[in-house]
C-alpha cells in the first residue's frame, strides 16, 4: 500500500496535466513521476552556460520526459539568435543540433525544417529567430510530435515517438545565443490546456477541471524546484 504524502511534497505538475493519471498517481505513490523542470548545468556542450535558475542558456533537461504523462509540452523564448528545439535520447551528442543524430528530432530556426535522425531536413514551418516563442509537444497517446510558433500549432512533425527515455533539447547557433525555457511554471503561448483536455477526454483518461490557480501554488514548498 503506497504511503499518502502531503500535496505540498508532490513534484511539479503543470496545469495541463492537473488531475491527469500521472498527477493522481503522484498523490498516492512513493516513487513519483518526475517531469523536466530545468536544464542540467553539468550536461551541456562546450561554450554553453546555464544560468543559476536553470531556465536560461541551456541544453539538456534534468529529467527525461515520462511517457506516463501522456502529453508533454515545453516552450522556448528566443532572446537573440535562431536555435533548434526538440527531443533526443540521453546518448545524444551535445555538440550537434537535435534531429541530426539517431533517436532525435528537431525543428530548426535558421531554415524552418524538421530534422529527424539525420542531416537532411523536411519542409515543416517558418524559420524563427529573436522574439519568437517555439514549443514542442509529445503526445504519447496518439504517438505524434508537433511544434508550435507563437502559440500556433504547426501540425504533425512526426507520426512516431522514439522508444526509450527522451529529453527536451535546445541547440544553440553560437556561444552568444540566449533562450529562456518554460516548463510550465508560467503560462504558455500555445493553449496546451485545451489541447490536453481534448485529447484526454477523447481517450477517457480523466475529467479535466481546468486551470483555476497559479501552477506553482501547490508545489512552492516542494524539494523538486
Amino acid at each position: 500500500m503506497p504511503n499518502i504524502r502531503n500535496e505540498n511534497s508532490l513534484p511539479f505538475i503543470p496545469l495541463y496535466l492537473r488531475n491527469s493519471p500521472s498527477h493522481i498517481y503522484n498523490r498516492i505513490a512513493d516513487k513519483k513521476i518526475l517531469l523536466p523542470t530545468k536544464f542540467n548545468k553539468k550536461d551541456r556542450a562546450r561554450g554553453v552556460r546555464v544560468l543559476d535558475n536553470g531556465l536560461s542558456i541551456l541544453h539538456t533537461a534534468n529529467h527525461p520526459i515520462p511517457y506516463e504523462a501522456g502529453i508533454y509540452y515545453f516552450e522556448i523564448n528566443l532572446l537573440n539568435e535562431p536555435a533548434s528545439i526538440g527531443v533526443a535520447r540521453k546518448s545524444f551528442s551535445l555538440e550537434r543540433h537535435t534531429g541530426w543524430e539517431f533517436k532525435s528530432i528537431g525543428y530548426h530556426g535558421d531554415d524552418g525544417l524538421i530534422y529527424c535522425e539525420g542531416g537532411f531536413g523536411n519542409l515543416y514551418g517558418p524559420p524563427f529567430s529573436a522574439g519568437d516563442t517555439i514549443g514542442c509537444c509529445l503526445n504519447y497517446d496518439d504517438r505524434i510530435v508537433f511544434f508550435t510558433k507563437n502559440g500556433v500549432n504547426l501540425g504533425i512533425a512526426s507520426a512516431n515517438i522514439f522508444a526509450g527515455e527522451l529529453y527536451p533539447i535546445v541547440g544553440m547557433e553560437t556561444s552568444h545565443s540566449q533562450v529562456e525555457i518554460n516548463f510550465g511554471f508560467r503560462p504558455f503561448k500555445f493553449n496546451i490546456e485545451f489541447y490536453a483536455k481534448t485529447i484526454f477526454q477523447q481517450n477517457k483518461l480523466f475529467t479535466f477541471d481546468g486551470p483555476d490557480k497559479d501552477p506553482t501554488d501547490e508545489y512552492e514548498d516542494s524539494d523538486y524546484f
